[in-house]
């Protein structure tokens, strides 16, 4: 090999490697305007939670995954508006913590819920799986910073106790 193509090859390894350790590493300052799946496994590592599976939603059931906090709750984080247009990855990310229905949930207990915790929008399902959710939807249009992505997760968990307790009544 000459020294040409070898230091063409090592400036072509040094550009090559931080953009897939970016992908795959949680770094605040990064801007995204899309997501993988291996940025959001970055996030939830970098709160110190546990990724339990991934894969569970979308049409082969990628970009999406479940992740626990260190009390437990367990969590979803879905890729949405993904691949449209020429934007590869999920132009948008749905969180939701999601619960078997509890006893006291009416449809105006959860009205109160959103009236009183705006940053979530707290949701019923009572006839097909019995489930009282809370999500909050992350636009990422333009770009975001992976930081603020992050504290969306950390809004969701820090409100849904409240909105929880708005929505069962046990206020």
């Amino acid at each position: 090999m000459t020294r040409f193509a070898f230091a063409a090859a090592l400036v072509i390894g040094a550009v090559a490697l931080p953009m897939s350790v970016s992908a795959q590493s949680y770094q605040p300052e990064r801007v995204v305007k899309s997501v993988e799946t291996a940025d959001l496994e970055a996030i939830v590592l970098s709160l110190g939670h546990t990724v339990e599976k991934k894969g569970l939603y979308g049409e082969d059931g990628d970009r999406s995954l479940r992740a626990a906090d260190q009390n437990g709750v367990k969590y979803l984080l879905i890729g949405t508006a993904c691949d449209v247009g020429e934007i590869s990855g999920c132009q948008g990310i749905m969180m939701q913590v999601r619960y078997d229905l509890p006893e006291g949930v009416t449809y105006e207990t959860v009205a109160k819920a959103n009236y009183e915790q705006a940053a979530l929008n707290t949701w019923v399902d009572f006839e097909g799986e019995g489930t009282l959710g809370f999500t909050r939807y992350v636009v990422l249009d333009y770009g975001v910073t992976m930081a603020n992505i992050r504290e969306n997760v950390n809004v969701l968990l820090d409100v849904y106790p409240l909105a929880m307790e708005s929505a069962t009544g046990s206020e």
